[in-house]
């Protein structure tokens, strides 16, 4: 990328930990359009959830190919990719960097729409996997700059807020979209030729053409903290991460859980009820969509709320607490749900299992961040998506596709796969992150200068 490098105040400088932050309203108004262009990727991988049966029937899919679609094509490049997308963000201008992988991810999505072959269905999702991958390390490396650590639990909530908002408004949007589609293609109304499920995609990836030109025109935050005059050569990054490989190790295998727990309902849940319960699209989406807005939004914000609360009364690892603790329950709930005999008491048990699921999505992010110098935080983020990605994004959805297939064949096999694959995850997710609580103190503790050694 021809971006040069941008200038930066030494960290040796006098003022360095006085200067004023940005203000307030422009702070936020930066963390509400990286919330939009997160929601618009999460809107695209909703659609291709919600087009299960149209995208199996064009192309003569089983459900391990299905999930291939979103495992390997979308999940594995999206991880890959991140690391060297993180390297930018930590080396050029952010703000060039998040702008020009908005344009490239929708389009692709688009792209998707217009497939012919499962091929070119493939490689489209590739090309969306590429260019989302840019969002998460240059959105969290973005804030870090802009709201100071005891404010940045709250802007970390409403940036990850686009992962269940998203998701819950694509699902009710997308169903109905789908249903006026499919009602449209039945009077020949559709131009192009195109089936419903591809108007779709090309209707959802639009928007973030929209958004795209926003970030070219905004001012490059200055960077903060640790190490943030200059860029870090390769090695200064893995000497970092050696010096934090203990607590990067259990933080890494903990949190690898979380996606793999909602891939599975995002991905299949829409799947569990048609299958299972008899349910439309439509009703899918407005039934799990609206559960995704009120219990996913709910519990993002509780995790940006009690996490700035405990900071403030001196808890170094009020992240890992909450999210491990939170954590327990959640398996209980999400593996009790798809066994209910109705969609209703399914949705029921639904209701605080996406609650405590989407607790531990702003507190990963804010942890990483506090531990690490300014120019490596991107890229160990990178790291850390790619790691929990092959459990999560690349393993997660072709397991159960793979299990729906080979062990679990019924028509409603799919609630025996969900309930043991996020039954068996969450309570794998908490030991891990609880066990990482000494080491990350120690290194928070070395970081404020309060101790000599690090983790």
């Amino acid at each position: 990328m021809a971006v040069a490098p941008i200038p930066v105040a030494s960290e040796d400088d006098a003022d360095a930990v006085t200067r004023p932050w940005p203000r307030a309203s422009y702070a936020w108004g930066i963390a509400i359009m990286l919330g939009l262009a997160s929601a618009f990727s999460h809107a695209d991988r909703t659609v291709m959830s919600l087009t299960v049966t149209p995208v199996k029937a064009e192309f003569g899919l089983d459900d391990t190919h299905f999930g291939m679609l979103q495992g390997l094509a979308f999940g594995l490049f999206y991880m890959v990719c991140s690391i060297p997308i993180g390297r930018l963000a930590d080396t050029y201008q952010r703000r060039i960097v998040i702008g020009i992988s908005l344009g490239f991810f929708s389009l692709f999505a688009m792209a998707s729409g217009l497939a012919r072959s499962f091929t070119q269905l493939f490689i489209t999702r590739v090309g969306v996997g590429v260019g989302e991958a840019s969002v998460t390390p240059t959105g969290m490396s973005l804030l870090t700059d802009l709201f100071p650590p005891e404010k940045l639990g709250r802007a970390a909530s409403l940036f990850f807020l686009s992962t269940p908002l998203g998701l819950g408004l694509s699902l009710i949007a997308g169903g109905k979209l789908l249903t006026e589609l499919n009602y449209l293609d039945s009077i020949g109304d559709i131009p192009f030729g195109l089936a419903p499920w591809q108007a779709a995609f090309i209707l959802v990836g639009f928007p973030g053409l929209l958004l795209a030109p926003f970030f070219l025109t905004i001012r490059e935050p200055e960077r903060r903290g640790k190490r943030a005059a200059t860029p870090l050569s390769i090695r200064q990054v893995l000497s970092v991460m050696n010096e934090r490989r203990r607590v990067l190790a259990l933080m890494f295998a903990g949190f690898s859980m979380v996606p793999l727990v909602n891939i599975a309902f995002n991905v299949w849940t829409p799947a569990l009820f048609e299958r299972v319960y008899g349910w439309t699209p439509a009703e899918v989406g407005l039934g799990f969509g609206l559960l995704l807005i009120t219990c996913g939004v709910s519990g993002v914000i509780f995790a940006g709320w009690v996490c700035d609360r405990l900071a403030q009364a001196g808890y170094k690892d009020a992240q890992l607490l909450v999210a491990a603790l939170c954590y327990l329950p959640c398996g209980l709930f999400a593996a009790c749900a798809p066994l209910m005999p109705t969609a209703w008491g399914a949705l029921a048990l639904l209701a605080p299992a996406l609650f405590l699921s989407n607790v531990p999505l702003s507190c990963a992010g804010v942890a990483f961040q506090l531990i690490l110098p300014n120019r490596c935080r991107a890229q160990v983020t990178g790291v850390f998506i790619m790691l929990t990605g092959l459990v999560g994004q690349g393993f997660g959805p072709v397991l159960i596709g793979y299990l729906n297939d080979t062990l679990f064949t019924g028509q409603d096999g799919i609630r025996y796969t969900m309930a043991i694959v996020v039954g068996a995850a969450a309570p794998i997710m908490s030991i891990l992150v609880l066990a990482a609580r000494p080491s990350y103190r120690r290194a928070r503790a070395a970081d404020d200068g309060l101790a000599a050694s690090e983790a």
